[in-house]
């Protein structure tokens, strides 16, 4: 009969290097797996309890000592961005106590980046790790979770939030007062691991733990990716905390990233996955793989891994439902194609018309014209077309909708083409319109006349053929109104006059 002594017996005291901790723990939780049964049966060192959803948790005692030795790589991160990774790390999984420093996860490579970063930031060459196995039953599989501690001695002692520090923060001059009263509460709610959770983020904070360094020990820990795989993606963090909290998270991140509006948007999973918006989330991904590019390979856990591989393929800032959603300084607006074939334009319609004309006034601060209406489904935001042109071009998203940049022919061609024609006269006419939606909107033409229909057929065709786009010719007339193509055109007719 397998006993647990027997599966600890060449593990307890022993040295190992931590670029063997991922494979030893994955054999552990193999050997655990493949003799459970055995092992339940004989409870000598197990300890259990229920959970919800009716599974059952056990624990495997005593524990396991192991010394990790920590090895140097070749690319050395410095001790503050090592500092902000820790602090990253302690805003999603880690735990660093009074005397302890304690994880509790399943994934090995966690557990390696964790020992890897405390090595780094406590200048130790090796670290002694306590860790027991635990069980859960319920799930399909087995799911083999490690509670691990390390022993600390004064050191870190700034990362330790306690209630006293708590307490110290609610008349902290750089807390908002929407956030006191919440401080007020944890103080006599402590108890709660979410209500930690929130006061160890706002002293990090507070006090210059969590920097943009901090992102990628975050990212370890609660990164979650959205939609990888289908030409573009979404980067987050799971977390759950109070309102006033992710307010302050999102206020702090904005200002530490330079953003407008929130750092947060969309989320997902009953609201605990909180997406970053663009075009924020650009530079967030850029922190996130300039450091992975530097942290050794077998510490990676598998969302970073695919994180480095969807950059290669996928474009981020762009979701993909059944009209595209373009987060623009913080605000999502709707990409449509226009009815009339001319392109695309964004757009935003809400009943409440506060948030449609904050919107407007960013958009319009930004250098954007924009304008509101209101319609049959509330008030909506307009961005003409080429506003829209710009605001893709400054996303980096243009080419994803509008293919690569037109080559248009050179003034020459066009003076060409033109002269070999009878022009009695043109002009450039300004009119309005309004499409089928209901949106009025103001295009500018040029209207070549040569008098004679067949005459306008053969010069549409001919501009044509050397690229420029022509809208219809009506009664001996040439349209034209794409401004790139009408502004070329007007150039070379005023060169042969």
């Amino acid at each position: 009969m397998v006993t647990y002594d027997a599966l600890l017996k060449d593990l307890n005291n022993s040295e190992v290097e931590l670029s063997r901790l991922p494979t030893l723990l994955h054999e552990l939780s193999n050997k655990i797996v493949e003799n459970w049964s055995e092992l339940k049966n004989s409870n000598e060192y197990i300890r259990s309890r229920r959970t919800a959803f009716n599974r059952s948790f056990y624990e495997l005692k005593p524990s396991i000592k192991l010394n990790i030795i920590i090895t140097k790589t070749d690319h050395e991160i410095n001790e503050e961005i090592m500092r902000q990774v820790l602090a990253g790390l302690s805003i999603s999984d880690l735990y660093i106590g009074e005397n302890l420093i304690s994880l509790s996860t399943p994934d090995s490579k966690l557990i390696t980046t964790t020992v890897y970063t405390l090595g780094n930031v406590l200048h130790r060459e090796n670290i002694s790790v306590y860790l027991y196995p635990m069980v859960m039953e319920g799930f399909r599989k087995l799911s083999i979770p490690f509670h691990i501690t390390i022993r600390r001695n004064g050191e870190l002692n700034d990362f330790v939030v306690n209630v006293d520090k708590a307490k110290s923060l609610i008349n902290n001059s750089s807390i908002p007062d929407y956030l006191r009263p919440w401080l007020i509460s944890a103080v006599n709610n402590w108890g709660s691991v979410k209500v930690r959770k929130g006061v160890r983020f706002v002293w990090y904070a507070v006090n210059g733990l969590f920097g943009r360094g901090s992102v990628f020990g975050w990212f370890v820990g609660d990164g979650v990716l959205g939609h990888v795989g289908r030409g573009s993606f979404d980067v987050g963090f799971s977390f759950v905390v109070d309102d006033a909290v992710k307010a302050f998270m999102s206020d702090f991140l904005c200002r530490l990233y330079g953003c407008g509006g929130g750092f947060f948007g969309g989320s997902g999973a009953r609201g605990s996955e909180h997406y970053v918006v663009c075009p924020v989330k650009a530079v967030v991904i850029s922190d996130i793989i300039s450091i992975a590019k530097s942290w050794p390979g077998y510490a990676l856990v598998d969302r970073v891994r695919e994180l480095l591989d969807a950059v290669n393929y996928s474009t981020p800032c762009l979701g993909y439902r059944r009209h595209p959603v373009i987060n623009v300084l913080g605000h999502e607006l709707v990409l449509r194609k226009h009815n009339m074939g001319r392109g695309w334009y964004l757009t935003k319609v809400s009943s409440d018309k506060e948030l449609i004309e904050n919107i407007a006034n960013d958009l319009r601060v930004a250098g954007f014209n924009v304008s509101v209406r209101e319609g049959r489904h509330g008030f909506e935001l307009y961005v003409p077309i080429e506003d829209t042109k710009r605001i893709l071009r400054m996303l980096g998203l243009y080419e994803k909708f509008y293919g690569e940049p037109r080559r248009l022919p050179s003034i020459d061609e066009v003076v060409k083409v033109l002269s070999s024609f009878s022009i009695k006269r043109w002009h450039v006419h300004v009119g309005k319109g309004r499409n089928s939606r209901g949106y009025e909107y103001e295009e500018t033409c040029l209207l070549i006349s040569l008098g004679n229909s067949g005459a306008a057929i053969k010069l549409k065709e001919a501009l044509v053929n050397i690229g420029i786009k022509v809208r219809k010719t009506v009664w001996g007339t040439v349209i034209i109104c794409s401004p790139e193509d009408r502004e070329l055109t007007i150039k070379a007719l005023q060169s042969l006059q």
